[in-house]
């Protein structure tokens, strides 16, 4: 059985294409009651749309790009995820490419976008320093940032933007060591160059000054989000003779390296060292990890991404305005940390 098309339903109610196409995509010209009726008689027969055909109308692809860092970083998935079933949701499809932590791969990926016709960006890839924001607004190409944002105002005031309360969830995370009781605490940041690791340590050392906690230079340690450099670092802070007692990871993904070292010798989690992590990832609820963390919600800051942008791609914030939507941060208290055991001393 062919599938239905505009032309058909234009037949069925005796109305032009034109009508009908207004009819399925909100546009004004068709009174309510005939517009219900087109709509439930395209979605009785599985109404298609061709986007193809359509784009051609519209000069538009109907793909939008969502770049990240890394394809195996495991805070990506859920994300990526919000992107696509929200995009879905409007007729438009996703492409997804990986900056490898690298700017120059970010303005490649950037400019190969913009010459393939995208209608728009989401970029979770951002550093504070990064050229390419200027490119972005050079080539005109809507976009909005995910996760990572700037924090310098004169840049940041005509941009979009969808991020979680990096401040105030970090805040909560070294509040959460103190109450327990630790003092020697060591810090496996990420990377500095980002909104996110500058906000997660401001947030953790005001909370740890509120305690009249001071972190000592060797136990606060750059290691990009990366499990690998989380792993090295950690082998040098938890075989020192003075240890630290519990460790506040920025990442979920760099807790996994921390833990791996603690095994191989012989600490025991939460007894002998306590860790917290960041993000909440898939793995981070697993029984045997069970990483006590804050919790963004990934996927609602991907769907908010794809409604901003396509907000800009169809002109509907006509105030000239950023929209700048921050998500709550929630911490989460699993095993970790033995709140369960200890509970809070201060």
């Amino acid at each position: 059985m062919n599938k239905v098309t505009i032309a058909d339903i234009a037949k069925q109610f005796s109305v032009s294409t034109t009508t009908i196409s207004n009819a399925l995509n909100g546009k004004p010209g068709v009174s309510s009651k005939t517009r219900e009726k087109i709509i439930q008689f395209a979605k009785a027969h599985d109404y298609q749309p061709n986007y193809f055909a359509k784009g051609l109308v519209a000069n538009q692809s109907f793909a939008i790009g969502l770049i990240v860092t890394n394809f195996t970083d495991p805070y990506f998935p859920e994300l990526g995820l919000g992107v696509q079933k929200t995009l879905n949701e409007h007729g438009y499809s996703m492409m997804v490419f990986s900056t490898n932590h690298n700017m120059a791969n970010e303005k490649q990926i950037i400019e190969m976008l913009a010459a393939r016709g995208a209608d728009g960006i989401i970029l979770p890839t951002v550093f504070e320093d990064d050229p390419n924001i200027d490119l972005l607004n050079e080539m005109q190409v809507p976009y909005v940032l995910a996760n990572r944002i700037i924090l310098n105002p004169k840049k940041s005031s005509s941009i979009d933007s969808v991020s979680l309360d990096n401040y105030g969830g970090s805040y909560k995370a070294a509040m959460h060591l103190c109450r327990l009781g630790h003092k020697k605490i060591a810090v496996i940041a990420g990377d500095m160059r980002a909104s996110t690791a500058i906000l997660r340590t401001e947030g953790a050392m005001a909370a740890f000054a509120d305690f009249g906690i001071t972190i000592e230079p060797g136990l606060f340690v750059e290691c990009g989000y990366s499990q690998n450099r989380a792993y090295e670092a950690a082998k040098d802070i938890l075989t020192q003779k003075d240890r630290p007692t519990a460790v506040l990871a920025q990442g979920d993904n760099m807790a996994l390296g921390v833990r791996e070292v603690a095994y191989e010798n012989g600490l025991r989690i939460p007894e002998d060292l306590a860790i917290i992590g960041f993000d909440n990832i898939s793995l981070a609820s697993l029984a045997g990890i069970e990483f006590t963390t804050v919790s963004q919600n990934q996927f609602v800051m991907g769907k908010t991404s794809v409604e901003l942008l396509l907000n800009k791609i169809e002109d509907k914030n006509k105030s000239g305005r950023s929209n700048n939507i921050v998500l709550e941060a929630e911490l989460i208290i699993r095993k970790s940390c033995g709140y369960a055991q200890r509970g809070y001393v201060k």
